[in-house]
């Protein structure tokens, strides 16, 4: 007996080194996810050049309207991408999130146009966005389905259901509250714009200040110590996809509003400018170290770049282009660096 209850002991001297090991490598994770000074300057200062460059050359670029301009058309990818960021930290991919958007867009017009109230349709949205998040994080922690396949094909349904709902058609008829919203101002500044940076505020603090945050840079950076730990790494998994799910569904909201009607085709792409947008601003690809910070560095980096070509009169082709090589650099700069940490 008393032989027996050594073992005992030992074993769970054994399983408590374990799980101090675990959280040792958690720390580390966590103090990975905070990028150095000179990282996170980077992508501002690259901004600032690009503005410095675009006022010298164009009139126009400082224009109020033109600066209004640029945040209000990127309201709707930064707040897809800060959802995003969070799937991305945790390991792991979204790629529902265009198709999620024009979904939501339809389902928030068609509920409001029907019920003549603004409340349900966003309702409506709201759900639907989150209920995309729990079946995509469902698939991907219980039938261990790889996210990029799982959120590929939720893409597919998504877009297709938006389509079937609307008829292909966009879907008007909406209460005129819901524009006259979009286009208020609050303090001289669009509510679109304080919505983003609303989103923006509640995520950075849920990344930057709560538990769940640093157990989701656990999970992205070391999921089999973050195991071992104690945290339940798919129900983190799960939860990233619902507030991705969710932030679709505000994106969605947002889009209906300012267009005043549903659009099938609204989230055309977005997924790859909000992917572009999260690398560009710092966050690995393989999870554990980035920040919502960071995102939206990127997003303004992207809605800046896109506004400058559109004053300089380039075409969508050649825009594309642009931009994609600017993904690959950022994608192969993330990809440099790493190498040079494992070293």
């Amino acid at each position: 007996a008393g032989e027996a209850k050594a073992g005992e002991a030992k074993a769970g001297e054994a399983k408590a080194g374990g799980l101090t090991g675990a959280l040792s490598g958690l720390r580390r994770t966590r103090a990975a996810g905070t990028e150095n000074l000179a990282e996170r300057l980077f992508v501002p200062a690259i901004l600032l050049a690009l503005g410095a460059y675009l006022s010298a050359t164009n009139e126009f670029f400082l224009d109020a309207d033109n600066i209004e301009n640029i945040f209000i058309q990127a309201s709707i990818l930064a707040i897809v991408s800060f959802g995003v960021t969070f799937v991305v930290l945790a390991g792991e991919f979204d790629l529902s999130v265009g198709s999620g958007v024009a979904l939501t867009s339809v389902v928030s017009a068609l509920v409001m146009r029907d019920s003549g109230s603004i409340a349900l349709g966003v309702g409506a949205a709201v759900v639907v966005g989150a209920l995309m998040g729990v079946v995509n994080g469902l698939i991907v922690t219980r039938l261990e389905v790889p996210s990029f396949i799982t959120t590929l094909g939720m893409l597919t349904i998504a877009s297709g259901i938006a389509l079937a709902a609307a008829d292909g058609q966009a879907v008007t008829g909406v209460p005129e509250g819901i524009g006259e919203l979009a286009d208020s101002k609050f303090l001289g500044i669009n509510y679109v714009i304080w919505l983003v940076f609303a989103v923006f505020a509640v995520l950075y603090f849920v990344q930057s200040q709560t538990t769940f945050g640093i157990r989701v840079f656990a999970t992205g950076g070391n999921r089999e110590a973050a195991r071992l730990s104690g945290i339940s790494v798919d129900r983190v998994r799960l939860a990233c996809f619902v507030i991705s799910g969710l932030t679709v569904a505000i994106a969605g909201i947002s889009l209906t509003g300012r267009v005043e009607s549903g659009q099938p085709n609204g989230g055309a792409l977005l997924e790859l400018d909000a992917v572009a947008a999260i690398v560009i601003g710092g966050t690995s690809l393989l999870g554990g170290r980035g920040s919502v910070v960071g995102t939206l560095w990127g997003v303004l980096f992207i809605a800046t770049l896109r506004n400058g070509l559109d004053l300089e009169g380039v075409g969508d082709d050649l825009k594309s282009i642009i931009i994609g090589t600017v993904f690959i650099l950022a994608a192969s700069v993330d990809f440099f660096r790493r190498q040079l940490r494992q070293r």
